[in-house]
């Protein structure tokens, strides 16, 4: 529009001598008319020239402010454009670049943020002053019992696990121990630079089970060696004192057969202890197929009594039945052991859209903190005659079923939970029969 102004009156200052000239030379009025026409002419010619241009120029002036406000979609009138087609072909393309590039940048932050959100692993993001700035579900639940903290000072969170604070502190970064049930974390904190400020990024990856899975690992290994040293001596053993035990027989020697007796019975005795260890080093693989919840009740309360909260699940779960089996009369044993009355051990399920979650629930008293740290650690027992590996069988199969086995006090006794993934789970609303 200026440079359409600027050519006006670049013309007018070119016809200006022309008129000067004429009234110098006191022209007639006849030329001055010719001299006015004339000039009217040239602007006419000017504007009609111009017109399409200056139309043009507009619509390439509309595209690029589209462009600035960032609206990608929008291009020039292609049926204005003649002279300066070639430029605005070059915007299009920039806009159909600019297009693509905001898309993909879109899909990204799409990605990334479902990955934040759905990660395991505690995020949190601090500025400069220590401020949160963005937090993840995980942080939420292991820092603020799930409520958002965005815009409070993380040193105050943190004062809560001093575990962690002092980490913090003193820039440590390893494996803490967190939360409540506690649970194993891996602190690793980055400092960059954003918006040419710093900042950090406090990430806290659970730990729990694969320390857990490796340590039953370590302890299957060592079982297995213990196991096969401990059968080539206990076989022979047997042998010795059975034979033992029938030449005291032909002697007539009580005192001696008591003695080969006594023998032989402590040897059945850590026989059978040392296949229950056995058992637990070498559990197979789960063989999933679908659970008839209504027969595997009634196995159990053939055993044990107990009561059953609520409904069996409707939807169709896959485990391996056996296992599932030999998992919850460990619990059902726990309870009734524990002193609970039976009408108040209850069995219920939860169906949620990811996992199955069972709980058993007894009013024995439940544990002490120190028995409820070492629940599940092998060998670890609080009974007089325990070997100390049924809780760390249960956990085993439920994390080989891709699930997880939680204690904790509740009540008058002790909350067992017991969670199964969804992805051996079918979608089908019918009840089993």
């Amino acid at each position: 529009m200026q440079l359409i102004r600027r050519v006006y009156v670049l013309v007018l200052a070119l016809l200006v001598p022309v008129f000067g000239l004429l009234s110098y030379l006191k022209a007639e009025p006849f030329w001055f008319g010719i001299f006015v026409g004339f000039t009217l002419l040239i602007l006419l010619v000017l504007h009609l020239a111009l017109n399409p241009l200056l139309q043009e120029i507009e619509a390439l002036n509309l595209h690029a402010q589209n462009l600035q406000d960032g609206s990608f979609n929008v291009d020039a009138n292609r049926q204005l454009l003649r002279e300066l087609r070639p430029l605005a072909e070059v915007l299009q393309q920039m806009s159909a670049q600019l297009r693509q590039e905001r898309a993909t940048l879109y899909q990204r932050e799409l990605l990334l943020d479902t990955v934040l959100q759905s990660s395991p692993s505690a995020m949190v993001l601090t500025d400069q002053t220590g401020r949160v700035l963005m937090t993840n579900p995980a942080a939420r639940v292991l820092l603020h019992q799930g409520l958002k903290f965005e815009g409070l000072l993380f040193a105050e969170l943190t004062a809560k696990l001093p575990e962690l604070a002092l980490a913090i502190q003193s820039g440590q970064q390893g494996l803490l121990h967190l939360g409540e049930p506690v649970s194993i974390w891996h602190l690793s904190v980055s400092s960059f630079s954003l918006n040419q400020k710093p900042h950090q990024l406090y990430l806290l990856k659970p730990m729990t089970r694969e320390i857990h899975r490796e340590e039953v690992k370590a302890w299957k290994k060592l079982l297995r060696v213990i196991g096969h040293e401990l059968n080539n001596t206990l076989a022979p053993l047997s042998s010795l004192a059975y034979s033992g035990q029938l030449v005291a027989t032909e002697l007539q020697h009580k005192q001696l057969q008591q003695i080969f007796q006594t023998i032989s019975e402590r040897q059945r005795h850590l026989n059978q202890f040392l296949q229950s260890y056995i058992q637990f080093a070498k559990l197979p693989t789960p063989v999933l197929a679908p659970v008839q919840w209504a027969r595997l009740i009634n196995q159990l309360q053939d055993q044990y009594e107990f009561e059953l909260e609520g409904d069996l699940p409707r939807r169709v779960w896959l485990a391996d039945s056996l296992q599932l089996s030999q998992l919850l009369l460990n619990l059902l044993k726990n309870a009734h052991e524990s002193g609970s009355d039976p009408e108040q051990i209850q069995l219920s399920f939860t169906e949620l859209p990811d996992q199955l979650l069972i709980r058993l629930q007894d009013a024995g008293g439940g544990m002490t903190s120190e028995a409820l740290a070492h629940a599940m650690v092998p060998f670890y027992t609080s009974k007089e005659n325990g070997s100390g590996i049924g809780l760390t069988l249960c956990r085993d199969i439920a994390e080989a079923h891709g699930g997880s086995l939680s204690l904790q006090n509740q009540g008058a006794g002790l909350l067992v939970g017991l969670t199964l993934p969804a992805s051996g789970a079918g979608n089908s609303a019918a009840e089993q029969a």
